[in-house]
């Protein structure tokens, strides 16, 4: 096989094996989150996780060198002898153990935004109560002009507590739909800010009716405070 072929085989044998990895992650997502999601005892709403083609992740970077070595591999044991297969086999189960171990996802329920990074699994949420803004934040976009295949970048979700406080979520990138699952995720938590907000606004005006209602009510008086004319002598009626 010439070196031609041999490297048309590598790039064809990589592009599979990122798409057989896209398609097992994706499985064994959506079985992780049915059992265990990332809300706790709340149901996940909305979720966006970070991709393989989020640019400047380290790890996406380990993922993305081990589904290329997977491919290179595949293609040496295809066009020149056997043996490669079961290295390309194992590069890839540890390339799809590695992104399912740093796996970072944030999740949208209506009570709270929940999130995990890292691959020490760390994980901390929030109250939608708590929560002055919801911001999407977008980075690397060379131009407008230019169509967002040609200039991949990533984007997340910015939050700012009613503290002042400003909490950076985990990143994803643009492409293949990853900066509309974080818009739709931005838009259902300000959705129940809104329900928050009337929640509040409505505690407020009964409490101010309660108030009013009260004032407008005549104190009660007490028996021993008032007065029996037929107890009072003749002249003191005068």
């Amino acid at each position: 096989m010439g070196v031609f072929a041999l490297l048309l085989g590598a790039v064809v044998c990589t592009a599979v094996a990122a798409l057989l990895e896209r398609g097992a992650v994706h499985g064994l997502r959506a079985a992780w989150l049915a059992h265990e999601p990332v809300s706790g005892d709340h149901t996940d709403t909305e979720v966006y996780h970070r991709s393989l083609w989020t640019p400047g992740q380290p790890d996406m970077l380990t993922v993305a060198a081990g589904l290329a070595a997977s491919g290179v591999l595949a293609a040496a044991a295809w066009g020149i002898a056997g043996w490669p297969l079961w290295p390309a086999v194992l590069a890839w189960l540890a390339a799809l153990g590695w992104d399912l171990w740093t796996w970072e996802r944030v999740a949208a329920s209506v009570k709270f935004v929940s999130w995990r990074r890292g691959w020490r699994q760390s994980a901390r949420r929030v109250a939608v109560s708590d929560l002055r803004e919801v911001n999407v934040v977008e980075r690397s976009k060379i131009s407008d002009k230019l169509p967002a295949w040609l200039q991949p970048g990533s984007c997340y979700l910015a939050l700012v507590m009613r503290d002042g406080k400003a909490v950076k979520l985990p990143r994803t990138g643009t492409l293949f739909g990853g900066e509309a699952d974080v818009e739709k995720l931005a838009n259902f938590v300000r959705m129940q800010m809104d329900v928050v907000a009337d929640n509040r606004r409505r505690a407020a005006a009964d409490k101010r009716s309660a108030a009013r209602r009260a004032m407008l009510q005549q104190a009660p008086v007490h028996p021993a405070s008032k007065v029996n004319p037929g107890a009072l002598p003749f002249g003191s009626l005068r």
